[in-house]
């Protein structure tokens, strides 16, 4: 949780988001994309997190459990795979079992993030009890081992039992899956706008509307 954000982390999560966007994810940019063209936008971004306005939300594993964790993408037995997860899955700045611990920032020394979020708190003073989660992404090389499932669980701990909100908020475009996956994680939609994001001429999506209550 707001692991320091240092020159390498920053140059780390902006060049995984470029890679997200051109793998197809929606996390605010259509492809292709290069980190030149992200890094204006990271850079507001990392500077609400710098202000405390923003929580930074990454989750790390060792680098030496790295081919544990790309194996599990090449269909091992499901008893396999969720005793790697298990075992792959940590959060810095918690315990083991992804609850917070004290300290709200915890360098990362030889992990690799390869999931990150952030949660945004609002200017109103009217919707300081719920913050927005976005730029949700899980790095290409390690999709499909449940570390998306893992990093909004932990995100919702952190939200409820530190930041202390009673609830979490999302948007996210229509027709690229991500719906699925946030209800699987326990979001409901509440509402959508038909036709609010335009990704390309003649190719508009629905903004699609989240609510966790915590």
């Amino acid at each position: 949780m707001n692991p320091p954000l240092t020159d390498d982390l920053r140059d780390h999560l902006i060049d995984m988001w470029a890679r997200v966007t051109n793998d197809g994810g929606s996390v605010g940019f259509v492809p292709p994309v290069t980190a030149a063209d992200i890094r204006p936008t990271a850079a507001r971004s990392f500077e609400k997190v710098r202000q405390g306005t923003d929580a930074l939300v990454c989750l790390t594993m060792p680098t030496e459990t790295e081919k544990t964790c790309k194996s599990l993408r090449n269909g091992a037995p499901l008893e396999t795979r969720q005793n790697a997860q298990n075992d792959l899955v940590h959060i810095p700045g918690t315990d083991p079992d992804n609850r917070p611990a004290t300290s709200p920032s915890v360098p990362l020394t030889g992990e690799r993030v390869v999931a990150w979020l952030l949660l945004a708190e609002s200017e109103s003073l009217l919707r300081r009890h719920w913050r927005t989660v976005y730029r949700v992404q899980v790095d290409p090389d390690f999709q499909g081992a449940g570390l998306g499932t893992a990093l909004m669980a932990a995100a919702a701990s952190y939200a409820k039992e530190t930041l202390g909100l009673e609830a979490l908020t999302l948007m996210t475009r229509s027709g690229t899956g991500a719906e699925r996956f946030y209800k699987r994680c326990g979001y409901r939609e509440v509402g959508r706008i038909p036709g609010a994001i335009r990704v390309a001429p003649h190719d508009s999506r629905d903004e699609v509307h989240f609510w966790l209550d915590l």
